[in-house]
């Protein structure tokens, strides 16, 4: 089962970025960084779009980069949209966010970088493992479903005889 993450970002804040990836590098997680998810040839918003679309998770790594960048802001109110979670990460102390998610817990990575990763990676892991346990759930709730049906059947053709 896949579990999907974007990371919208600005190409200036590429290091943290990195650093976040490398410390989701061993997670059963699938990171898309446009950066290194992109092929060269490919539609650049088209592909960014469907990622974004596809994502379970959607972080946003905020600095004064970030919000000068015209992507970001496009990314995040595609995110907004889709009502997907989104897990912000504030690089620059003092920084609000944006908008309509303003009122979000973010994760302070200005104070303790390796502290903040770990944090990020724990709640990614976490959403991870919260979408496996519903994921079971619905596939054994669907094997009950069937398993009564089947009984069902088998007591109606008993009581039709």
């Amino acid at each position: 089962m896949a579990f999907k993450v974007f990371v919208s970002y600005s190409s200036h804040d590429l290091e943290h970025v990195e650093q976040l990836q490398q410390q989701l590098s061993d997670s059963p997680v699938e990171v898309f960084v446009a950066e290194n998810s992109v092929a060269p040839s490919q539609e650049l918003g088209s592909t960014i779009s469907q990622a974004i679309e596809q994502c379970d998770l959607f972080i946003l790594v905020w600095s004064k980069n970030a919000q000068e960048s015209a992507w970001v802001s496009q990314e995040v109110g595609r995110a907004g949209a889709l009502k997907k979670k989104i897990l912000p990460l504030v690089l620059t102390e003092g920084m609000q966010l944006p908008g309509f998610i303003q009122n979000l817990k973010y994760l302070s990575v200005h104070k303790e970088p390796e502290k903040a990763l770990a944090q990020a990676r724990q709640i990614v892991v976490g959403a991870y493992e919260e979408k496996v346990k519903l994921e079971s759930a619905h596939a054994q709730a669907e094997k009950d479903k069937l398993a009564l049906l089947a009984i069902g059947a088998l007591l109606f053709w008993a009581f039709s005889k």
